[in-house]
């Protein structure tokens, strides 16, 4: 079983040690544009300090939690809540390799999909996903994502595809 928990100051050392060894690459493909490399825990302090995780935020930085072993093997966000169009995004959202491949990602984000449209109101849930991060973009359509649009965004070195996906709230 998985507990989906708010993230606190003594957590964010955990996520810099799965970045450790990473490139910007790697960082980029979980954080998006969330977060410049390399990652430190003092930047994840100031996000979760400065306007994440307090009453009417826009955003909220979660761990996962192994409810078996009491260990965090994943962080994700929700962020642009608007609580007047009932929509919002999940990212951030990186799963500990030694939890990878094991279903671990799609029952964390099914309780996050599911936290959304029940405590927060949500009626469309939004979110990114390289095309090239195929593992990713199937666990997302196995909870219930669907391709909304596909972008191209430019880089130094030339393009990369983005998927733009989004559940919705069934009535």
């Amino acid at each position: 079983m998985l507990r989906i928990e708010l993230l606190e100051r003594e957590d964010c050392n955990k996520i810099v040690s799965w970045n450790r060894g990473k490139d910007a690459a790697f960082l980029e493909q979980w954080s998006g544009r969330g977060y410049e490399y390399p990652i430190t825990a003092e930047k994840i302090m100031d996000r979760l300090e400065t306007t994440a995780n307090k009453e009417d935020a826009k955003v909220f930085i979660y761990k996962i939690l192994d409810e078996n072993s009491g260990r965090m093997i994943g962080t994700i966000e929700l962020f642009e809540i608007d609580t007047i169009n009932g929509t919002a995004k999940v990212g951030r959202y990186l799963i500990d390799e030694a939890y990878r491949g094991k279903g671990y990602g799609g029952k964390a984000l099914k309780q996050i999909v599911d936290m959304c449209f029940n405590e927060y109101g949500i009626k469309k849930l939004f979110l990114n996903v390289f095309d090239y991060n195929t593992g990713a973009f199937e666990c997302y359509k196995k909870v219930g994502f669907s391709v909304v649009s596909h972008e191209l965004r430019e880089k130094p070195d030339g393009y990369l595809g983005v998927y733009k996906m989004m559940i919705e709230k069934s009535e």
